[in-house]
């Protein structure tokens, strides 16, 4: 079977054509995207260590004081918690 063939059954990954750019959430590579809500910040400096409740387990991430706020985090407001290897992002839901 030729290689076009197959290509052709299969759907070719290398047609531009068939090809979405993902957006949102979907644009992120971390695999793991729990949403939860902000139950505490606790503000040092230029980090703020942020508390979410995802079903009732807490999260705990570190983040800039600058992201904090350009996220307009406080308690109750609804997060994903981005989890990649060893790392926990945040995302204002």
């Amino acid at each position: 079977i030729s290689r076009s063939e197959i290509e052709r059954v299969k759907g070719n990954p290398r047609s531009k054509a068939r090809r979405t750019k993902p957006v949102g959430l979907d644009a992120i590579s971390g695999r793991n995207k729990l949403l939860g809500s902000v139950t505490d910040l606790r503000f040092e400096g230029l980090l703020v260590q942020v508390t979410i409740d995802v079903g009732g387990q807490e999260i705990t991430s570190i983040i800039t004081s600058d992201a904090a706020r350009a996220l307009g985090l406080r308690a109750g407001v609804p997060v994903y918690a981005l989890i990649k290897a060893t790392e926990v992002m945040v995302i204002r839901g």
